[in-house]
């Protein structure tokens, strides 16, 4: 059945929201001419407007392409693009199709409601389903992974979400922001007062962690884990993942030991290259060398070698030459006016970028903060999954601020941000800062740490605004929104806290 058809030169605001609304949907797998490209994760896509033109692009770790788009089909989980490239001189029919959405997946999921159901109803007395749905629906932000549910007890509605023990644990994750925009699409038309969340046994960790600092408005939150086997449901309190010190690795600190003279020496004889933009960060056994955010060469500690490039080649004499234009050819792609900016050197690791620009001068995004003291991918631990906070900073009056980047959509911002805060909040309170070096000659504030969600203004999700309000009060959630040209120099553009109740 063919969709909606779109001629960008007709509509060209329409044709670009279509695209942007597919987008902003996670991953899908693309095909140029019915040949199969490449598998396309959240993030790595966009679609501009340049000099009247529509342009998409996509990109990988290895990989990058762009289109004109001069037409395109929309359906509900594909796309199809008719475009042009090489300034017009070669014609390609682009696909974009939604990759989970496989008939397979779309039955399993078919099958957990069904099942879901049946066990809420054998296990809550009294309580029945009257509505159960798993369809996904882009305009609301409904991606399809979770059942979506209206449960009846007695004469009171409540709304629940639950996610299967297929899904991955970053979907099961995503349930609690699945539920909260659930609630608030049903609290617009009706009474609610309580929001149930189903998670696969043993997988409900961080969503409990995230409950002890979120309170939506009206409503309270039961978190449940069904064991689908024995057609079983136990309930899940909130906990502070501190609690569970046992189980979970403190966090990683900066304290990085001295290099012996070899390994410095190598460091050195690669930074002299572009000593002004070639930063370095020690993380683990390595040294890890940058331009603008972009990894291009490490420095092993114990083995005193150095690899570079993509393919992480072994640096010697005979290959130096090949270190020098790598390092020429990134400085001259990844700059603000560089003439290929749908190329993988440009657009590779933007929030990189965007983490670089501003740790060199962090007043661009709050002039409150301390220049003096910017921590950037410190390490921190959820389970036993090992993330990095992309920036850790302290206004000039010792409050600490935990900033979380993005220069794209993505609607778990907002917990993301929040996990990275509970750590910082949970070290702060036992003086661990201090003990370990952070933030030396600053007298750190009593106060809970600020949360700062940054991001070009237009590239916040749809959601952002309902899934941060939920936050509690003791979590100052600011949303900071940039300007979209920020590789030119970050200029705030607004700045709103967005839970105050």
């Amino acid at each position: 059945m063919k969709g909606r058809i779109i001629n960008v030169a007709e509509d060209l605001s329409r044709a670009r929201y279509e695209i942007e609304l597919f987008l902003v949907g996670g991953a899908f797998d693309l095909a140029e001419n019915s040949r199969f490209i490449s598998s396309v994760e959240s993030g790595h896509s966009s679609v501009e407007i340049s000099y009247g033109k529509l342009i998409l692009s996509c990109w990988g770790d290895e990989w990058s392409r762009s289109w004109r788009v001069e037409r395109c089909e929309t359906e509900p989980e594909r796309l199809r693009l008719e475009c042009s490239r090489q300034m017009g001189r070669a014609r390609a029919t682009v696909e974009l199709l939604r990759k989970d959405m496989n008939e397979e997946s779309v039955r399993s999921r078919i099958e957990f409601a069904a099942s879901l159901s049946a066990m809420i109803e054998s296990n809550f007395a009294g309580v029945r389903v009257i509505r159960s749905t798993t369809a996904r629906d882009d305009r609301l932000h409904f991606s399809g992974v979770h059942t979506r549910m209206v449960l009846k007890d007695r004469n009171r509605i409540i709304a629940a979400v639950g996610a299967g023990s297929k899904e991955t644990q970053a979907d099961i994750d995503a349930a609690l922001g699945a539920g909260l925009v659930w609630l608030d699409y049903l609290q617009r038309r009706q009474t609610i007062s309580q929001l149930i969340l189903f998670a696969p046994k043993d997988k409900s960790l961080t969503i409990a962690t995230r409950l002890t600092a979120v309170r939506p408005k009206g409503a309270r939150i039961s978190l449940y884990e069904i064991d689908e086997a024995k057609s079983s449901i136990e309930p899940v309190a909130a906990f502070d993942q501190g609690d569970l010190a046992d189980r979970m690795r403190r966090a990683r600190w900066p304290q990085e030991p001295s290099l012996d003279t070899e390994v410095s020496s190598l460091v050195e004889s690669i930074a002299r290259l572009a000593p002004d933009l070639i930063e370095r960060h020690q993380r683990g056994g390595r040294v890890l060398l940058s331009i603008r955010g972009l990894e291009f060469a490490e420095v092993s500690i114990k083995h005193a070698g150095v690899k570079f490039g993509p393919s992480k080649k072994k640096l010697d004499e005979s290959n130096f030459a090949e270190l020098c234009a790598l390092v020429e050819e990134i400085i001259s792609a990844r700059k603000a006016d560089s003439v290929d900016r749908t190329g993988m050197l440009f657009r590779s690791q933007s929030e990189r970028w965007l983490e670089s620009t501003l740790r060199r001068d962090i007043t661009a995004l709050d002039p409150t903060l301390d220049p003096r003291h910017v921590y950037s991918q410190v390490p921190a631990y959820r389970n036993e999954q090992r993330t990095f906070i992309d920036l850790l900073a302290v206004t000039k009056t010792g409050r600490l601020v935990v900033i979380e980047l993005k220069v794209a959509e993505d609607s778990e911002f907002p917990f993301q941000g929040l996990d990275y805060w509970l750590r910082v909040e949970w070290h702060r309170l036992r003086g661990d800062f201090h003990r370990r070096g952070y933030f030396k000659g600053m007298r750190l504030s009593d106060e809970p740490p600020l949360l700062y969600l940054a991001a070009p203004l237009f590239r916040f999700h749809a959601t952002t605004r309902i899934i941060a309000g939920s936050i509690i009060e003791r979590v100052p959630v600011y949303r900071i929104g940039i300007n979209e040209d920020w590789r030119a120099g970050v200029r705030v553009l607004m700045s709103e806290r967005v839970n105050e109740f």
